[in-house]
């Protein structure tokens, strides 16, 4: 740990180091990717203003490398033991001396609580360091305040992974988004349409998130500035909220220019729960409307989203209130009326008569069963044009066209990594599982290519691809369907059949065939990778072994993903860039796989102790006698000691495949032939 720990500063002064200030909204840039505040009053689309105290600006000799030194030199003279960046929890980043000391750092932008910068390595590590603003408190509440935030895990806030305190500095780290906020995407200089689907998607993301902040700490825990610079879009697509227990720590006077705070609210001691609910209430007018509630230099005026609607005559509010974009249209109207009347309750003067954010995810995630029963993908915005036909795969015999897709019946399954997963019923008994992806950063050639190997895949415990269809608007591919819950769903408790105990022969079952499958896929020509291997994309087969979906997508998508998120959990180090994904990455992937099957817990979770921490360092740190009784889910420990040894036998195959040394792990064609040999020994 203390190696992270030098790590970790080394990286903070590496970046200061570095004389770069890049603008946070260039002529080039939609998105501004950062955890900062893109709207505030002081940051501009075009230019950044630097914020009323001295901040480490690249470019002045004053604030940069020598006075970042300088800083650290009196801090540590000041203390008998020098202060270190704190690690949160479960957070170590694949960091080498030499990747610190070559990162670059950019300046994103200033605003309510401090600077932020984004510091980059070569090998494609990216972090936010947000430098706060003077702290009147002490470093005991400091630090009693980022236990209370860092103990928050949820894929929809921006998690809080390391912080550094010392009597002048403070500075925390976050996730890097390369998404962009959803201020960006809404208002930014490249204003691309924006469908239905996309706008409730983050509605109901953002929820999620400040529903979650407000069960935190008894219950108690406000954000206290929601807007839409704030929320960031994850790697799903849905809002994810940031600048989470800022509030909490930084007095500061609210602006009035700023809309998007609730009447009562003069600065960041009154903040409350009902305060974040009625900021929820201006961002869903925001998604709406597509109008700011904040002005920034340069960019667009800000209107009062709240007089807006209350100030039109019902017959004229779709002409005067929602975004034209979405009225063009028509099926969807209905759910927009419906999501007016959300944020019109959420943004009451009475602070009483203000929905609870948990009561606003229930109504927001009603709304989205109902638009996905609604009919089919034409409706919810797929939008491929006429012209365009499907490509079927060499041995399939077309039965349906694209035409049958799109006016079929299609019911939503999911949100995943690379897109939208939907079932599509032709009504004459056949079923496809149709896959919506998102940032194809291929030529038609160059999928057309990557697609001919994917459909030559033909195994067991492979989901089968049936035909695609690649377009400049749309990318779709067209699966088997099955209908059979993830194994993430069957093991905790999420889906129409979740709750159910697996036991030993069920779960033994699943690894043998995910193993076979993935074995499969790297034998196709030696280098065909999966590179997105986790409990949700496998599923069951007929037979009930495991079954891998999504096998090579993750070379069709852009590259560049966020250091931190719910899916890297299962990523080896060095993939954390995704273009440095390989079959031994895979093989770490499916070694976290086999811990959550053995245990019974997802991927990151709580230990016992109610620590909250990945698995990979949860099994380095439990010593082998301890992993009976400490790893292995407590429903199987009625088994014979036969069958626990076998338990044990997988633990430690997990262990050798999550070894931090590519070469040392080993292939998933050895780890097929071992588990066959534990299926027959133990399965009788």
């Amino acid at each position: 740990m203390s190696r992270n720990y030098d790590n970790w500063e080394r990286l903070v002064a590496a970046v200061l180091r570095k004389e770069q200030l890049w603008q946070l909204f260039h002529a080039q840039s939609r998105s501004p990717s950062i955890l900062s505040e893109a709207s505030d009053v002081n940051s501009s689309l075009n230019s950044i203003s630097l914020p009323d105290y001295e901040a480490f600006h690249f470019s002045n000799p004053a604030s940069s490398s020598t006075y970042w030194d300088q800083t650290l030199s009196a801090v540590v003279k000041s203390q008998e033991v020098p202060p270190k960046l704190a690690l949160i929890s479960d957070f170590s980043p694949a960091l080498d001396i030499e990747d610190v000391f070559q990162a670059s750092g950019t300046f994103l932008g200033s605003g309510t609580f401090g600077t932020t910068y984004l510091a980059a390595t070569e090998n494609g590590v990216k972090v936010v360091v947000k430098r706060l603003k003077p702290l009147d408190i002490s470093e005991v509440e400091f630090t009693r305040q980022i236990q209370i935030v860092g103990n928050v895990r949820h894929e929809n806030v921006a998690v809080v992974r390391a912080y550094y305190s010392s009597k002048d500095e403070r500075l925390m780290l976050y996730d890097y988004y390369v998404n962009g906020s959803v201020f960006a995407l809404l208002h930014g200089q490249d204003t691309t349409h924006v469908d239905w689907e996309a706008r409730l998607r983050i509605a109901i993301g953002a929820a999620l998130g400040i529903a979650e902040i407000h069960t935190q700490n008894g219950g108690k825990l406000v954000h206290g500035n929601i807007k839409s610079s704030n929320i960031f879009l994850n790697p799903e697509q849905q809002g994810c909220i940031s600048e989470l227990g800022l509030a909490s720590m930084i007095e500061t006077t609210f602006t009035a220019v700023a809309l998007c705070h609730a009447p009562e609210v003069k600065n960041t001691r009154n903040v409350s729960q009902a305060s974040d609910v009625y900021s929820f209430g201006i961002l869903l007018l925001e998604l709406l409307t597509r109008k700011s509630p904040v002005h920034v230099p340069g960019g667009p005026k800000a209107v009062d989203l709240v007089k807006l609607v209350s100030s039109v005559k019902s017959n004229e509010i779709m002409r005067k209130v929602f975004d034209a974009d979405l009225l063009k249209h028509h099926t969807i109207r209905e759910q927009m009326v419906k999501v007016l009347q959300i944020g019109i309750s959420c943004v009451a003067r009475s602070l009483k008569k203000r929905p609870k954010m948990s009561e606003i995810v229930k109504m927001l995630e009603d709304l989205s069963a109902m638009n996905i029963r609604s009919g089919s993908l034409r409706n919810i915005g797929c939008s491929v044009s006429s012209g365009e036909k499907l490509v079927f795969a060499a041995d399939e015999i077309p039965t349906f066209d694209l035409g049958d897709i799109l006016r079929a019946y299609a019911k939503h399954l999911g949100i995943g990594t690379f897109g939208t997963s939907y079932m599509v019923n032709f009504g004459d008994g056949d079923t496809v599982m149709v896959k919506r992806l998102r940032g194809v950063n291929l030529t038609y050639k160059e999928f057309q290519q990557h697609m001919e190997v994917i459909a030559r895949i033909r195994h067991g415990n492979v989901s089968k691809l049936r035909a695609y269809c690649f377009s400049k608007s749309e990318v779709l591919l067209v699966y088997e369907y099955h209908n059979r819950n993830s194994i993430s769903a069957l093991l905790h408790g999420k889906g129409e059949t979740s709750g159910i105990h697996l036991d030993w022969k069920a779960r033994l079952r699943i690894v043998l065939g995910a193993a076979r499958g993935i074995a499969h896929i790297h034998a196709q020509d030696g280098r065909l990778v999966h590179g997105n291997i986790k409990s949700s994309n496998i599923f069951l087969n007929g037979e009930n072994y495991g079954l891998v979906s999504d096998a090579g997508l993750a070379k069709l998508v852009n590259p560049i993903r966020p250091l931190t998120t719910r899916t890297s959990i299962y990523s080896a180090p060095e993939a954390k860039d995704p273009k440095k994904v390989s079959q031994a990455s895979d093989v770490y992937s499916f070694g976290v796989l086999l811990i959550e099957l053995v245990s019974g817990r997802p991927s990151r979770g709580k230990t016992k102790n109610d620590v909250i921490i990945s698995l990979v360092n949860w099994i380095q740190s439990v010593h082998h006698p301890e992993w009976t009784a400490e790893m292995i889910d407590f429903t199987l420990l009625r088994y014979k000691d036969d069958q626990l040894l076998a338990m044990v036998q997988l633990l430690q195959i997990a262990k050798d495949c999550v070894c931090i040394f590519p070469d040392m792990r080993p292939r998933m064609s050895k780890i097929v032939s071992v588990l066959e040999k534990i299926w027959h020994l133990t399965i009788r």
